[in-house]
């Protein structure tokens, strides 16, 4: 008997009918979820958000399915034994992405958005309108589309609905005009609510929000909703079912167990929680099904080589900064929710877009506070090791406008260098010419932000500094722990190398490890704001 073939977890198919019947790929059921959020009596509204290439536009081809009645593509899943309106009253579905709205300019949007609407009434065998605006041409054809409907409803599925932005958050002037016309646009979804059995918007941020959604109040936002947490994503559960035989040949061909695999596979792809009101978190699916692939079975950044996010690179641009410490970042729920392009923190982008999670959220402690969510605080963090080295390698070097392949040359000689013991040549020239790659127009005002490049630069490095380190007569601005040996750095601005030195040793930086086997190097470093950059670095043994 021939062996059965695993089906693989596919990452290029986002159709729904093309994915069940293929006899190669597999679904991981996400229909009894869908069946709870679609089969509520009233006209349903929703909006969510989620990263890129996290299976929304999948998630609304299934639900396409749903209402045009194709019951024969459910069998065997959860929607298939449930009364759902689909079975016996189909609904007229019109699906379209606003990734075919994201020209260069104004002009363009305008173009594509009305070759949009242009073809939903070619969908429908409706006549395309000679005069009219866009936004009006498309309350035109909701009303005439709903009209031809034998429910007298139709649905309607927006899939990217921020992407046009997209390319405008460092040109406001722009971004302004764009958005004015998608809220118009939006606006006919709102004022023609009645004949829209359900809408469902997607996006990766919020980004539009303050001035689409003022035309949209009728949406319901799922985006943080606890029920629909691991809609989108692969729960723990789903790892140690549906995937369970995919995990167990990745890891027959690491040589591994099965356990091991899966803690790694959790460590890299894992730990995206879409809701404060759950511990519930799902592993990346582009990721895991890249990684479960016949070219797969690394341990990488998938995620970022499918594309990196415009919207993350252009805001940091726009912003003239580089972020500060992601792995302890404190907010308030409602900076989260911020939404208006000119004024949006790139931390609050970062969480948006899926490379910061919430990993920890604090309740206050006063009586009078109990179950007011607005009083908690979240800590945020990179979700995973995927992430990490996508934010160190891909968008530092991408924003300081290293090729990639000197990018890569640099990256890996200072690597080598480090795990050789080989400190001087680091730290005298490539961190000089890493310093000397920053943007003209970032501040570089204080200590801290000199800092602030410096632990950057050196852990994109691989060296991986543990900042503020404790000694017993006060803390070292970063310490780098090896195998075979113990690097002690003090940072100074706009003083001396010496003087870095000279604070390194009259405070005991290093006594904690003489006397041990691994040698120990001290390095004394100094920014100068007059260079813009660092000068030589004094480095000596302790």
């Amino acid at each position: 008997m021939a062996k059965r073939r695993i089906q693989e977890l596919t990452t290029g198919v986002h159709d729904f009918p093309t994915l069940i019947n293929g006899k190669e790929t597999k679904y991981v059921d996400k229909t009894g979820i869908l069946y709870e959020l679609a089969r509520k009596e009233e006209d349903a509204q929703y909006f969510i958000s989620r990263p890129r290439r996290f299976g929304k536009s999948l998630m609304l081809s299934t639900i396409q399915a749903m209402f045009e009645g194709r019951r024969d593509l459910f069998k065997g899943l959860a929607i298939d034994k449930e009364d759902w309106e689909g079975w016996t009253a189909p609904t007229p579905v019109y699906s379209f992405t606003m990734s075919n709205a994201n020209g260069d300019s104004y002009a363009e949007v305008k173009e594509q958005l009305g070759e949009i609407v242009d073809g939903l009434y070619e969908q429908a065998g409706l006549a395309i309108p000679s005069k009219g605006t866009i936004p009006g041409k498309f309350s035109k054809f909701l009303k005439a589309a709903a009209e031809l409907s034998p429910t007298k409803k139709i649905v309607v599925l927006v899939d990217e609905y921020d992407e046009p932005v997209a390319g405008f958050l460092d040109d406001i002037g722009e971004l302004k005009r764009v958005r004015k016309l998608l809220h118009d646009f939006y606006e006919k979804l709102k004022i023609n609510s009645d004949v829209i059995r359900f809408l469902m918007m997607t996006g990766v941020t919020k980004l539009t929000k303050l001035s689409v959604f003022s035309g949209l109040t009728h949406l319901t936002d799922l985006s943080d909703d606890a029920r629909f947490a691991t809609l989108l994503g692969y729960t723990h559960s789903e790892i140690d079912g549906a995937l369970r035989e995919n995990v167990e040949a990745l890891a027959k061909k690491l040589g591994q167990d099965f356990e091991s695999t899966r803690d790694k596979i959790l460590k890299w792809f894992d730990g995206y929680r879409f809701s404060p009101q759950t511990e519930a978190r799902v592993v990346n699916p582009v990721s895991l099904g890249k990684l479960f692939s016949p070219g797969g079975g690394v341990f990488k950044s998938y995620w970022e080589a499918t594309g990196g996010s415009t919207l993350i690179f252009n805001r940091i641009k726009a912003v003239g900064k580089m972020p500060d410490d992601l792995e302890n970042v404190r907010v308030r729920p409602i900076q989260l929710d911020v939404c208006d392009a000119e004024t949006l923190p790139i931390e609050a982008l970062l969480y948006q877009s899926g490379y910061l999670t919430i990993k920890e959220v604090f309740h206050s402690d006063k009586p009078e506070d109990k179950g007011v969510a607005a009083t908690d605080t979240y800590r945020l963090a990179p979700p995973n090791e995927e992430i990490r080295h996508s934010l160190r390698d891909g968008y530092v070097s991408r924003i300081l406008g290293f090729p990639d392949d000197s990018w890569e040359t640099l990256i890996d000689r200072a690597r080598r260098l480090i795990a050789a013991g080989d400190i001087r040549e680091v730290v005298e020239t490539m961190l000089f010419s890493l310093y000397a790659q920053i943007p003209p127009d970032w501040r570089i005002a204080n200590e801290s932000e000199a800092k602030r490049y410096f632990q950057l630069f050196f852990a994109m490095l691989g060296a991986d500094p543990a900042p503020e380190f404790p000694s017993a007569r006060g803390y070292a601005d970063a310490i780098v722990q090896r195998p075979d040996a113990v690097y002690v750095f003090e940072f100074k601005y706009d003083e001396s190398p010496e003087a870095a030195m000279r604070q390194i040793r009259e405070r005991g930086y290093a006594d904690k490890w003489k006397g041990g086997k691994r040698p120990v190097t001290l390095i004394g470093i100094n920014f100068s704001s007059k260079k813009r950059n660092i000068d030589i670095p004094i480095i000596e043994k302790a």
